[in-house]
C-alpha cells in the first residue's frame, strides 16, 4: 500500500489537490445520489457525473491561482450565508491562508500577495508566514513556535 501512496504523491506534485469548494461539490454529489436512489431520474445521474468530473478536474489542475480564486469566491459566498464564519482567505483550512484577507489580517501589504508570495497561517501558533509561490509541496517551519507543517505552494 505504501507504493500506491508514494505513486499518488508523485502524481499530485504541482497539482491543486482538494479544498473547501471541492468538499462542497462532493457533498452535493452525494446528496444527489441519495435523492436519485429514491427518485430515479436520468438527468440527475448526468448532473452527478458532471459534478464529479468538475471535482477531479479541479483536483488535478495545475492552474493553482485560478483554483484558489474559485475557492476564495466560494468561501466569500459561504461567509454571506453563514454570517461570516467561513474562514474567508484561509483556503477553507485553518492552517492555510491564501487570499488578500489573510494578508490584511496579518498586516502584510496586498502587494506582497501579488508579488508571487503566499500567506500561510501556522496551525499551532496562528502566526502568518510568507512563502514564495511555485515551489510545489514544501515543509514550512514556523519561526515563532519552531513547529513544521507541509503545504502545497
Amino acid at each position: 500500500m505504501n507504493g500506491f501512496r508514494d505513486w499518488m504523491r508523485r502524481v499530485m506534485i504541482g497539482r491543486y489537490g482538494n479544498d473547501e469548494f471541492n468538499r462542497f461539490l462532493l457533498i452535493a454529489a452525494a446528496v444527489l445520489i441519495v435523492i436519485g436512489i429514491f427518485m430515479p431520474r436520468h438527468w440527475l445521474n448526468v448532473v452527478v457525473v458532471i459534478i464529479l468530473c468538475l471535482v477531479y478536474a479541479r483536483m488535478f489542475s495545475r492552474n493553482i491561482p485560478r483554483r484558489q480564486e474559485e475557492n476564495r469566491k466560494y468561501m466569500e459566498m459561504k461567509g454571506r450565508f453563514t454570517g461570516g464564519q467561513s474562514g474567508v482567505g484561509t483556503g477553507g483550512r485553518p492552517e492555510q491562508g491564501a487570499g488578500a484577507s489573510a494578508a490584511r489580517q496579518a498586516g502584510f501589504r496586498k502587494k506582497d500577495a501579488d508579488e508571487g508570495k503566499r500567506i500561510f497561517i501556522c496551525p499551532y501558533c496562528k502566526s502568518s508566514l510568507k512563502v514564495p509561490v511555485g515551489a510545489g509541496k514544501i515543509r514550512i517551519t514556523c519561526p515563532h513556535c519552531g513547529r513544521s507543517f507541509e503545504e502545497n505552494v
